[in-house]
């Protein structure tokens, strides 16, 4: 049975170079007091790293890293597991509204804030999208599903939730 060992955030300097023997094939990692720690070979390390901005070409290497630009990738990807999240804990309806609400609301408003208006502070897609999740998990942590026969009112309501935290979040940028 293998173990994971998951090592996420910014890569650190200090750290990092404390990793490179873990890195190497004897998997020994030396703590800064002297002591070392002999990894089993069913140990296996994962890197979720933040940024790479002082990582060493041979601690990518060896680490195996791809570092993916987040405006590369594009918003989709968070949105989509974000939304899949959801749809686990308040239903498969609740997953659906989501989705629909993206595709009638989020994409039109993100072509507009593009085109025709003007940010007074700019960002990200990216940034935006995590502003409006974040909001909208916020408003929602204490929500109660509602009976059966309400469902439909209960995401007629938390639509007006959705729609609140995507103009407070991506359009919360742009100038009047």
């Amino acid at each position: 049975m293998n173990r994971w060992m998951v090592l996420d955030g910014p890569v650190d300097t200090l750290w990092i170079e404390s990793m490179n023997s873990v890195l190497d094939d004897n998997k020994l990692l030396t703590l800064n007091n002297g002591d070392r720690i002999a990894l089993t070979p069913n140990v296996r390390l994962l890197f979720e790293v933040e940024n790479l901005a002082v990582a060493s070409p041979a601690t990518v290497s060896r680490a195996g890293m791809i570092y993916m630009d987040i405006e590369e990738l594009g918003y989709r990807p968070y949105l989509e597991m974000w939304i899949l999240e959801k749809k686990h804990a308040f239903g498969e309806d609740y997953g659906e509204s989501l989705s629909n609400w993206v595709i009638k609301y989020l994409e039109k408003v993100i072509k507009v804030k593009r085109v025709e208006c003007t940010e007074m502070v700019t960002t990200s897609e990216c940034a935006c999208i995590r502003a409006l999740t974040n909001l909208y998990d916020a408003l929602v942590i204490n929500i109660k599903q509602g009976e059966e026969e309400n469902r439909g009112d209960f995401l007629f309501y938390i639509e007006k939730w959705f729609v609140f935290c995507l103009i407070w979040s991506v359009g919360a940028t742009v100038d009047e």
